[in-house]
């Protein structure tokens, strides 16, 4: 086992660390922890460690100042920085010092169990030697941030002609392409979170492994299940190295498989973002593609993924009769959802339609701040509650007595006299949505008891004002990620929350992702 200590100031983000991270399974002991880097370096000057994971920003010591020091008792010492901010600076002087790893917060289990099966490989080779300039592992963060900005199409053709001559990623001179891979979930059957992680870990470390022992391109994680490849080489060269994975993949990935797609050859690097976009695109529509499979570029103008791609307008058509109780439309737009539902071959694919239906609804509940009795089962069961359903009509029955219960529910509430407060509330809520926001405060401010005023708001507005409030914040989010500008720790704090990994979490337990994940797909 190899010893490690975990250094971060916010004891929330350390005691996750402690708890989320399968450090047994990855031969590592956690054998101190502390939120004063003081602490640590004394633990340090006095006992043997192997690695060192460090938040980057803390009060009286950094975490670059407390590696600086533990690097010169230790000169082999393996670390691996933390941070919840984006700032070149500060990766720029993690690079000279050579670490091992430059990982965002909020912290993707994923990406920190890969990092650190890197350092144990490491470990166990012994292998100090290093070219004399920085080594490759080195440009990790740079490569992350360059790889998302390419992903996200949000980096000028200035700023990337820039980057590429100081960081190359070795582009062909004929073309590149932009390659998504995302690992598979399974068919049935569920791990446990921490072993979960450890065999999405494993076909990730089998992805990366294979594209470096062929050189074929540079590659960076893009989430917790997709990695971003720029291939280097042209259309007909990337269809035969890919379906090579694949085949690897489904030889040696335990009955784990993955699903690939790539946009279209880019002659030049300002082009790739567009190859990127193209590849995004299509793996969005893995579900009526099907995964275990490379999707090419063509595939987005088959039948099945134009309906598909028809049917959020349907929906959101469907969203809007409900809200306006004109049950006539309702009735219209569920009969143009199902006409497109019927041409799916597939029953399984209803069965995910039928849930993507459900979330969708459920998210436009949310928004509206309506609630629903009929979607308790689906969003307890998930994908098991479609298949109570053994026809695409009964479906369609299902759906048509929901909206009618919804559409009813909110025309009833707008008959009911205007809460004459309400307007004061939402407008004191919203400016101060970046400050802690409490019942008492609140009911205090309009004169009201915390009791009396908790149960008159949810009579009045349908959810209890903790809900309410956690809505707006995760609303206006969702909102503020949609500009690039916006880093994710200065959205976080914009909405209340100092801590990024309680952030990250109230986000994907409202919206099913990660704010990261969010922002790419936006």
């Amino acid at each position: 086992m190899y010893k490690a200590i975990l250094v971060d100031d916010e004891n929330f983000d350390l005691i996750g660390m402690q708890q989320l991270i399968p450090w047994a399974a990855l031969q590592i002991e956690i054998v101190y922890s502390t939120t004063k880097p003081l602490a640590a370096l004394t633990y340090i000057q006095n006992n043997e460690i192997d690695i060192l994971v460090s938040d980057i920003k803390m009060p009286v010591m950094t975490g670059l100042e407390l590696a600086k020091n533990a690097l010169e008792r230790n000169p082999g010492l393996k670390v691996l920085f933390i941070s919840g901010y984006q700032d070149f600076e500060y990766a720029k002087q993690a690079l000279y010092m050579k670490a091992d790893g430059y990982i965002l917060k909020p912290v993707d289990d994923d990406e920190i169990i890969r990092t650190l099966q890197g350092i144990v490989r490491s470990l166990d080779e012994r292998a100090r030697v290093e070219p004399p300039d920085i080594p490759p592992e080195s440009f990790r963060f740079i490569r992350q941030n360059l790889m998302q900005q390419l992903m996200e199409g949000s980096i000028s053709e200035a700023s990337l002609q820039t980057l590429l001559q100081q960081y190359p990623l070795e582009l062909s001179a004929q073309a590149a392409v932009g390659v998504v891979v995302e690992i598979d979930r399974k068919a049935s059957g569920r791990m446990e979170q921490s072993a979960d992680a450890l065999v999405q870990a494993d076909i990730a470390g089998l992805v990366t492994e294979w594209i470096d022992s062929r050189g074929i391109g540079v590659w960076s994680a893009l989430s917790s299940s997709r990695i971003g490849i720029v291939y280097n080489g042209g259309a007909e060269e990337a269809i035969r190295d890919l379906n090579g994975l694949l085949v690897h993949i489904r030889a040696h990935g335990g009955g784990m498989t993955v699903t690939i797609s790539c946009g279209r050859a880019a002659s030049e690097p300002q082009e790739l973002p567009g190859s990127f976009k193209e590849a995004r695109e299509l793996m969005d529509c893995k579900m009526f593609i099907g995964k275990n499979r490379l999707i090419l570029p063509g595939a987005l103008m088959t039948p099945a993924v134009r309906d598909a791609k028809d049917m959020n307008s349907i929906l959101d058509g469907l969203f809007a009769a409900i809200s306006n109780y004109a049950l006539v439309a309702v009735c219209d737009y569920i009969e143009e959802l199902f006409d497109i539902i019927r041409s799916f071959a597939e029953p399984v694919k209803v069965y995910h339609f039928s849930t993507h239906i459900v979330s969708r609804l459920d998210g436009y509940l949310s928004d509206s701040g309506a609630s629903s009795d009929a979607l308790a089962a689906w969003k307890e069961e998930g994908f098991a509650a479609a298949l109570q359903f053994e026809t695409i009509d009964d479906i369609k029955s299902w759906l048509r007595r929901t909206a009618f219960e919804l559409s009813e529910l909110i025309y009833m509430r707008r008959q009911k006299p205007a809460w004459r407060l309400y307007a004061d509330i939402e407008q004191y809520v919203t400016t101060h949505l970046s400050q802690d926001i409490t019942l008492k405060e609140v009911a205090s401010r309009f004169s009201y008891s915390p009791n009396h005023f908790g149960v008159l708001f949810k009579e009045q507005v349908g959810v209890s004002f903790n809900d309410y409030v956690v809505s707006r914040r995760m609303n206006k989010a969702k909102e503020m990620l949609l500009n690039p500008h916006y880093k994710i720790y200065e959205i976080a704090d914009q909405v209340g929350y100092k801590s990024l990994t309680y952030f990250s979490r109230m986000f994907k337990e409202a919206f099913g992702m990660t704010p990261g994940d969010y922002r790419k797909q936006g």
